[in-house]
């Protein structure tokens, strides 16, 4: 399955190499490209990406600037593939949330982290998203740092087209509503996504420099954060 998936990426890759893989990489350039006209791109760029599978559909857009590059996944192939792609790369094996959470990162100074979390998912212990280890990331970021994430505003049109069971649509709903603080968990729409996460940063002693939403497609989006240490 997941050989399947790194010879399909290799192969859009090699297709549509003229046109900088327009349909498939667009958000998070814009993402990059958003921070770098707010001059808030790191010059030395110190880089984690914690689900990062096999590299070549996220990683491979920043690698090249990474003065330090580290990938975790906890699929054994997927990283089989991440070291023959990026040799220079840290890469590990392993659950990046209990590294995140317990210290087991090899560097505690990035200054950009990308959560491409699983979605629609639920993990082993019934959390959600990012929701678990949201607060440990600010643990192992420097005092200047860029963090990007995935975010659904609209649980109902993920769902539409990746169906699950009424029981797992509630835990997910009452657990973004507790994340959220708000009453409708299913619909935290991104203006007050941003605000939240905002309210999130300050919380945990950084300034929001800039906290901005972009879609990833018409079912979820990427939330980019830029903070500074108060």
């Amino acid at each position: 399955m997941v050989s399947k998936l790194y010879y399909k990426n290799k192969f859009i890759i090699r297709l549509i190499k003229p046109i900088e893989n327009k349909r498939l990489f667009t958000a998070l350039k814009l993402n990059i490209l958003t921070v770098k006209d707010y001059q808030l791109w790191p010059k030395k760029l110190i880089a984690l990406d914690a689900f990062c599978q096999t590299g070549l559909q996220w990683t491979r857009i920043f690698s090249n600037e990474a003065e330090y590059l580290e990938m975790w996944d906890i699929n054994e192939e997927a990283i089989k593939y991440a070291k023959k792609e990026f040799p220079k790369a840290n890469v590990n094996c392993g659950d990046s949330i209990d590294a995140i959470m317990n210290g087991k990162l090899h560097r505690k100074d990035f200054n950009f982290v990308l959560i491409d979390s699983p979605v629609p998912f639920m993990y082993p212990d019934g959390s959600f998203e990012h929701f678990k280890f949201f607060d440990s990331i600010f643990n192992n970021i420097a005092d200047e740092a860029i963090i990007m994430m995935d975010v659904v505003p609209n649980i109902q049109t993920m769902l539409d087209i990746h169906p699950h069971p009424k029981e797992f649509n509630e835990k997910w709903i009452n657990a973004r509503a507790k994340f959220y603080g708000v009453k409708d968990g299913g619909c935290v729409l991104p203006q007050v996504m941003t605000e939240i996460y905002k309210s999130k940063v300050e919380a945990l002693g950084f300034k929001a420099k800039l906290v901005t939403y972009n879609a990833r497609n018409a079912h979820f989006g990427i939330l980019t954060i830029a903070v500074s240490k108060n």
